[in-house]
């Protein structure tokens, strides 16, 4: 049996992306008429007939969302992915979900994906400044919210914010008299972590003092849970360790407090910690981690809120800075001696 000709097929052959297929057989305006031709040219080559019920009648809605995370691995982003579901359900909308794996071109990928889907609109969490660049030629004008900061900042979005995050745990250490605090982790060029650096020296700086940083080099970020515990056992066997660490996230505090453990640094009579995105383990008896919360599942609420708007024809843009909030949990102390 012959097999069946796919979108797929007729885009390699035209030379274009799955959602230019899509559009250009929707005879969408900002496809070019060479575009269209050769794609219909394809399609006649292969015999593809394209499926109504996949591709749905122009002008009507699927109930569909896409959403586009970094990794879903990471509790941040399923915890996210859960609260965004959940509100997309309540208002009758499925949600399709696909990572980028922190690759530009898999980012890229599934937004061609979801077009060719027919989704009535998108959320991302983009890699980087340079990655959201290339989405505009893309979406052409579907409805699309950004979550997290790494755009230009002239989209709709909802965000935490990073600064008074960091800045209000860098405040509660000092506040227990610790007077040489550390930022540890983070890729050196994310502006997540960029942002939190702020927040970080911005209450140093009201207290006089100045604090180490340790962000991790770009080249190491497949790597990054060995760099993390590397890092910090290196910072650990210095003539002079840190009275406290903020790390950029509870996954690396998590790494933080293994190496502290290795050399017998005990958490929090020696040394306190405290780490970012409550995720869902950092409240477990035994790891009882004080942390930021993003408030992660109130963000994904709100990014399907501004979505849905869009979709029902609201186009305005829209931002939402959530506001963060310090969870005091166990691996903190007062400074002793001091």
């Amino acid at each position: 049996m012959t097999k069946r000709a796919t979108i797929k097929d007729v885009a390699a052959l035209a030379g274009v992306s799955f959602a230019t297929v899509s559009r250009a057989l929707d005879d969408h305006p900002d496809i070019s008429r060479e575009t269209k031709e050769r794609v219909r040219a394809a399609c006649a080559q292969l015999g593809y007939v394209p499926n109504s019920a996949a591709r749905g009648l122009a002008g009507q809605s699927t109930h569909t969302i896409g959403v586009i995370v970094p990794d879903v691995s990471n509790p941040y982003f399923s915890d996210m992915a859960t609260a965004i579901e959940q509100a997309a359900a309540e208002q009758g909308y499925r949600m399709l979900l696909s990572n980028s794996m922190r690759d530009a071109r898999q980012e890229l990928q599934a937004i061609d994906g979801f077009l060719s889907r027919r989704i009535d609109g998108i959320l991302i969490s983009p890699l980087s400044l340079e990655s959201q660049a290339a989405h505009r030629a893309v979406l052409g004008d579907l409805p699309c919210v950004y979550i997290g900061i790494n755009h230009d900042g002239q989209s709709s979005y909802v965000a935490g914010d990073n600064i008074a995050g960091a800045y209000r745990a860098t405040r509660y250490l000092l506040e227990l008299g610790h007077r040489d605090l550390v930022f540890l982790g983070g890729r050196d060029q994310s502006l997540t972590r960029v942002q939190r650096s702020e927040g970080f020296r911005r209450a140093l700086a009201e207290a006089g003092l100045t604090g180490r940083e340790y962000a991790m080099p770009q080249d190491q970020a497949d790597n990054s849970r060995q760099w993390t515990y590397e890092a910090t056992l290196a910072l650990f066997r210095q003539d002079r360790p840190p009275d406290a660490v903020l790390a950029f996230s509870d996954i690396v505090a998590l790494r933080v407090m293994e190496a502290a453990e290795a050399c017998g640094i005990r958490v929090p009579r020696d040394l306190s910690l405290v780490g970012y995105d409550n995720i869902s383990f950092s409240h477990l008896p035994r790891i009882h981690l004080t942390t930021v919360s993003q408030k992660k599942r109130r963000q994904g609420r709100l990014a399907v809120q501004q979505l849905l708007s869009q979709i029902q024809g609201d186009r305005s843009r829209t931002v939402h800075l959530v506001q963060p909030e310090l969870i005091i949990r166990s691996t903190c102390m007062e400074r002793q001696g001091g």
